[in-house]
């Protein structure tokens, strides 16, 4: 492996990216920066750029793009402080302009990006698998199960603590077709990128979830 392993997770809503990319970071004992759970966490520890992102937050706005690439900024600064073996960034960039101030902060830290996992799947199995998710409310749990193929031992309630089950609203299927519209239009451009830079590699969501798994961890090494 060498010395650092700097990955991006891609792909649509549905892809699997997200619990591929808890996995591999388990595996390869690479911090996981999710950036909605970047937001959230800078705005409960009340941090500077925190308390900016949550006045965007509270107004029921998107946080802007120069506001989370400082906050990555921020987070990556204090990974190099410790031991680093480098990162998982998963949820971004979304946008070829995002890309372009990522690839910006990567030069000013002295980071290169390792691969671009790009985990594909067709569009009817992605509704299918997103209109079936059900979510544990309990947020200091946070288990997924899908109703097809990750069941709940009891119906509408979490294995692990027991709490109720709920649906997303952006998980129903009208919902999710604009969600797919969206990432087709604003980040699959994305994919051209990276490939013309020769760091996106193809994964097939399609397959068992261990299969991909798999997969991944080989590009990864």
């Amino acid at each position: 492996m060498p010395k650092e392993t700097n990955i991006i997770f891609f792909g649509a809503p549905g892809a699997g990216k997200g619990t591929q990319a808890k996995k591999i970071s388990h595996e390869l004992s690479l911090p996981h920066i999710d950036t909605g759970n970047l937001i959230r966490e800078s705005i409960k520890n009340q941090t500077e750029l925190g308390l900016k992102a949550q006045e965007f937050v509270e107004a029921g706005k998107l946080v802007p793009d120069q506001l989370v690439i400082d906050l990555i900024r921020e987070k990556l600064i204090v990974l190099k402080g410790k031991i680093f073996k480098g990162f998982i960034l998963d949820g971004y960039p979304r946008t070829i302009a995002q890309a372009n101030a990522l690839q910006k902060l990567l030069e000013e830290l002295n980071l290169e990006l390792t691969c671009v996992i790009n985990v594909k799947a067709p569009e009817d199995l992605l509704i299918k698998r997103l209109s079936s998710r059900r979510l544990c409310s309990n947020k200091s749990c946070g288990e997924i199960y899908n109703i097809l193929t990750k069941k709940p031992k009891q119906e509408n309630k979490c294995d692990k603590c027991g709490s109720p089950l709920y649906q997303r609203k952006d998980d129903t299927e009208e919902a999710l077709k604009k969600r797919l519209d969206e990432y087709r239009n604003k980040t699959a451009p994305l994919e051209k990128y990276y490939r013309d830079k020769g760091k996106l590699c193809d994964v097939d969501g399609t397959k068992d979830e261990n299969e991909v798994y798999n997969k991944i961890i080989k590009l990864c090494q």
